[in-house]
């Protein structure tokens, strides 16, 4: 599919609107990248005699098939270049980092008496949209998640819709993990995306070329909550807690991750005896702190090394056309049938050819190494 250079997109009567300028014919390059982190953004290269050549501008919308399982889907350009040889290049980003421009305003809370709320991923939206959003929005939202917690929202202060989906540290993926999904003005987030698609991956025979990255940046042994809490007295008050190990980490050295969660206990008052709801004595906060960072350290893989078995070679994608991502796929290790699931954490299509340009399978329990040598031990062909 050739891109479309738009303007003026939006939603009219629940469908999405837009101005149509021209079809870029000239485009030479035109990959679109999504990855379960959030990232999704397309990179576009054509020609100066293409006939929108002058119109491709910076807040211009591209439309374009970005996979082969959505409709199309349309990318705010960020960035253009023009170069002497004649080309233009365009970096752009999802409408969904539109989420990003939409600010909340400030709640009127009392430092000391946040605004929280409990209740599941849908209902936690409408109360924000309703009550903390003045103008009327484009995204709608949806999830599958009906787990009610309490949210520490951050809506004290003035703050954007996209840091609180999932931006910053108690936000909606903090608070319930999940998987987003991004169509145009339709925001979903699904305990897990993707299916299990019974594909079956094994080095040597669908998969014969391959590169794998590992990265510990990320990882973590420890988890160490801290918070300042409010006394019967009116003082401001520390309290920390040692640091608790995550369970299962994969770091061989021990590294913490320090967590603030002053906001689990800004509702309450802590004092020596807890008559009342929003009272709650030393060791109850030193608990409450301690199961929000274990499960903080659990929703966020805080112990996981970030593994990923990039899969670039034209025949194994062409193969791997139907598979998508967050779908779930196999590993073989060995031919006794020794398997691992992992899931596709990033792909690649290029929007032209409509097929892949690169698979990423990441954090699987098995490494390219692990194939590669039990290639060798049972002369797998």
């Amino acid at each position: 599919m050739l891109p479309l250079l738009c303007d003026e997109v939006q939603k009219i009567n629940g469908q999405v609107s837009y101005k149509y300028i021209g079809t870029l014919t000239s485009c030479t390059k035109c990959p679109v990248t999504e990855n379960r982190k959030g990232v999704y953004v397309l990179s576009l290269e054509t020609t100066v005699n293409d006939d929108c050549a002058e119109k491709i501008t910076s807040q211009k919308m591209i439309g374009i098939k970005p996979n082969p399982f959505d409709d199309i889907q349309f990318f705010e350009i960020q960035k253009t270049e023009r170069t002497f040889d004649g080309f233009i290049r365009a970096e752009a980003k999802h409408i969904k980092n539109l989420c990003f421009a939409i600010c909340t305003r400030a709640g009127g809370a009392e430092a000391d008496d946040p605004i929280s709320f409990t209740g599941t991923p849908k209902q936690t939206w409408d109360e924000i949209v309703n009550n903390y959003i003045d103008d009327e929005i484009s995204f709608n939202f949806s999830s599958n998640i009906t787990e009610s917690k309490q949210f520490f929202s951050g809506l004290s202060v003035s703050n954007s819709l996209g840091n609180i989906l999932g931006g910053q540290e108690g936000s909606f993926l903090d608070t319930w993990g999940g998987e987003f999904h991004w169509d145009n003005f339709n925001i979903s987030l699904m305990s897990s995306r993707g299916t299990n698609r019974n594909y079956t991956i094994r080095y040597g025979q669908n998969i014969s070329e391959a590169t794998q990255s590992e990265s510990c940046e990320s990882t973590y042994s420890h988890i160490m909550p801290y918070a300042w809490y409010n006394t019967t007295s009116g003082k401001q008050v520390s309290l920390a807690v040692p640091p608790i190990a995550i369970a299962g980490s994969q770091s061989v050295y021990n590294k913490t991750f320090i967590l603030d969660c002053t906001e689990v206990l800004q509702p309450y008052i802590v004092g020596p005896a807890s008559d009342v709801d929003t009272q709650k004595t030393t060791a109850e906060a030193r608990q409450m702190i301690t199961e929000y960072a274990e499960e903080y350290a659990r929703v966020n893989e805080l112990g996981n090394l970030n593994v990923n078995i990039d899969v670039t070679l034209r025949a194994e994608l062409d193969d791997m056309a139907q598979i998508g991502l967050c779908d779930t796929v196999k590993v073989i290790l060995d031919p006794f049938g020794t398997t691992a699931t992992a899931k596709i954490t990033s792909v690649t299509y290029d929007a032209l050819l409509e097929r892949w340009d690169k698979i990423v399978i990441g954090s699987p329990t098995i490494t390219m190494a692990d194939l590669i040598l039990n290639k060798r031990r049972y002369n797998i062909r």
